[in-house]
Parts: C-alpha cells; sequence; structure tokens
C-alpha cells in the first residue's frame, strides 16, 4: 500500500517536472532549483537605485597604494570644485609674496623686514601686541618693529609676521571653528619656533625657511577645517598625522596638505615655498629618497606634530620628554627615518628654557 502511494507521488511529481520544462519556468538543474528555493524571492522587488558617488572619491581615494592623493590627479570636476570653494578665501596682502621669498628669507636684513611689515599697518599692530606679550616677558615696552626685531631676532618676527599676514586671508571663523583656530595658531607658531631652536643645535642650513615652511604648512590645516565646516558644518576629532589626512582625503577629495599646496599655486607663492611645505605633509606616507632632504622634512613634520599636540594640551611635562620612547602614531611613522642625534635634540630643545619660555 505504502510502496503504490510512493509509486503515485513521484509519478505526479515527474509529470509536474516535465510540464515546468515545457513552460520554461523551472530550473535546469535540481541543485538550482534548491538554491532558488531557498533564496529570498526578488522577482518583484525593484533593483535598488545605485547610490550617488562623489568624483575622484570611489577611485582616486586609493591612489598611490591606498595613500594620499595628489591634487594634480584629482577629478577635474572635483578639482575645479575645490578650487572654487578655495576662492572664496580673500586673497592675502601683496607683503606675504615678498615675505615668503626665497631670497628674501635668506637675505633680507632687519630694517629691510621691518619696513615691508608697517606697509601693513594691521599687521604691524598685531605684531608690536604679541611682541608686548607677557609670552615674551620683555623687561621694557617696544615701540617700534626695529626693537622687536633686536630683541626677538628677525626669524622670530618675520614668523609672527607672516602668521599674521595668514590670519588676514583667513575668514573670520564661525562661532564653532574659533576655538580649533586658535589651536591651529599657537600649533604654527610653536613649531616655527621649536623648528628654529632645533635648527641652530644641529646646525641645519637654512633654519628660517625651514620654519617659515613649516607656517604655510599649516595653511592647508586651516583651509580644510574651514571647507569641511563649510560643506557639512562638521570638523574632525584631534588624530595623528596620517589618519587625518586620509580623513581629509575621503570627506574633501584632498588632504590638508595637498589643500595647503593647491592654494599656495592659486595665491601665486613661489614654488620653492610652496613644495616643501607640500612634502612636509607627505613625509609621513612616503620619505624622499635622499637622506639630508629627508631628515629635514621629517624633521619638519616632527615639529608640526609635537607643536600641535603641546597646543592641545597632550604634551605638557615636557621636562622629562624623550621622543625615542614616544609611543604615539606619529612618532611611530617617523622615528624611524630620523638618526639618533636629531631625537636627541628634540628632547634637549624641548627642555631648553627659552623653548620652555615660548611653549609654557
Amino acid at each position: 500500500m505504502l510502496g503504490g502511494f510512493i509509486v503515485v507521488v513521484l509519478a505526479l511529481g515527474g509529470l509536474a517536472w516535465w510540464w515546468l520544462q515545457r513552460r520554461g519556468a523551472g530550473p535546469r538543474h535540481p541543485a538550482a532549483a534548491a538554491r532558488r528555493a531557498a533564496a529570498p524571492s526578488r522577482v518583484s522587488a525593484p533593483a535598488p537605485a545605485a547610490a550617488p558617488t562623489t568624483p575622484a572619491l570611489a577611485d582616486t581615494a586609493l591612489a598611490e597604494d591606498g595613500r594620499l592623493v595628489r591634487h594634480e590627479n584629482l577629478d577635474s570636476e572635483r578639482r575645479q570644485a575645490l578650487l572654487q570653494d578655495l576662492r572664496q578665501l580673500p586673497r592675502p596682502p601683496r607683503a606675504l609674496h615678498a615675505l615668503v621669498s626665497p631670497d628674501f628669507v635668506a637675505r633680507a636684513s632687519s630694517t629691510e623686514l621691518a619696513e615691508l611689515v608697517m606697509t601693513e599697518p594691521v599687521v604691524a599692530a598685531r605684531v608690536m601686541a604679541a611682541v608686548n606679550s607677557p609670552l615674551y616677558g620683555l623687561r621694557s615696552a617696544v615701540t617700534s618693529v626695529g626693537q622687536a626685531i633686536t630683541f626677538l631676532g628677525l626669524n622670530t618676527v618675520r614668523n609672527l609676521s607672516l602668521q599674521h599676514l595668514l590670519r588676514e586671508a583667513m575668514p573670520t571663523p564661525a562661532p564653532a571653528l574659533r576655538q580649533e583656530f586658535d589651536v591651529l595658531w599657537s600649533s604654527s607658531a610653536i613649531a616655527s619656533e621649536l623648528s628654529l631652536a632645533l635648527a641652530r643645535r644641529l646646525q641645519l642650513p637654512d633654519a628660517a625657511g625651514m620654519s617659515t615652511q613649516l607656517v604655510l604648512h599649516f595653511l592647508g590645516r586651516f583651509a580644510a577645517v574651514t571647507l569641511l565646516h563649510m560643506q557639512a558644518g562638521t570638523t574632525l576629532s584631534p588624530t595623528g598625522l596620517q589618519e587625518r589626512a586620509l580623513v581629509e582625503q575621503q570627506r574633501l577629495g584632498l588632504s590638508s596638505g595637498e589643500i595647503g599646496s593647491l592654494l599656495l599655486q592659486e595665491w601665486g607663492l613661489p614654488a620653492a615655498m610652496e613644495a616643501p611645505t607640500r612634502a612636509i605633509a607627505r613625509v609621513a606616507f612616503a620619505v624622499p629618497p635622499a637622506p639630508a632632504q629627508a631628515t629635514r622634512l621629517v624633521l619638519a613634520a616632527l615639529c608640526a606634530s609635537l607643536a600641535e599636540r603641546i597646543a592641545r594640551r597632550q604634551l605638557t611635562a615636557l621636562q622629562d620628554y624623550a621622543p625615542e620612547q614616544d609611543p604615539h602614531d606619529d612618532l611611530q611613522a617617523l622615528r624611524p627615518h630620523l638618526p639618533a642625534p636629531v631625537l636627541a635634540a628634540v628632547g634637549e630643545a624641548l627642555r631648553d628654557p627659552e623653548i620652555a619660555r615660548v611653549l609654557a
């Protein structure tokens, strides 16, 4: 009885299979039928619309082995949109071009610097206010830019002037950005002073040029912070050099170092100043082959990193600071490319009373 029932069921199943094959509605392989039966039905569900992709982010964000995209390689549409945003920033005063000229940096006298600063009265007033602030602890009031140069040195006054010229070029930040701008201005000042101190200790050539490049290096950070707020009303949490650059690239199409390079080119500043500022930002990703250049660039990147950590109060106990023992991600990326004497000089400089006064 049971055997007969099974035969009938099998016969009916065979007839059903033959009918489906004739109609073209069934799969030609039993395994395919099983997979089809197990899978959720997709016959009536419409295919989802493709998500819009921002040009240059889908593909070029993975350029250079997942590292940084150069602004020359950015999708033309995205690059033009970024340039349009950057052109909304005010152009800097003419004095900026002279102040960062390699010839001026290398050979300008204190008299020439004072004359140049005085062509921008607002900048001169801000420099004088900074010089007479408790930061520098001068015993008597300074009443002229020439005196400021005598007391503080030509390089310090030039960098102060450069910072205030860049302030003139930056729009007044939105209330949500004021604290971040203050941190970046402090970082810029600390980095330039720290690089000058280290250059003296290590007897590096063109210390003035490196300190000026560090001030310009932070210009890209200001621009990136401004663009992020313009586009999404957000800012980035403090992170390391590499992580932050990649997040900036994901959100804006370029990292802040590339944005800064693009902006300096847009402003027509000398390539001799623009190229090193870009290299400082890229050095944590790809160290240049020439050892002398690598040491200089990595040292500048280290000054920028330490300066920002000091400005953010992440580094406070500097009396016993030893960079060779610092576990921070930035040090992990930069330390292998700095000779031991350079690392030792960094720790010594941070303990120097002169630097300690500036960093206090």
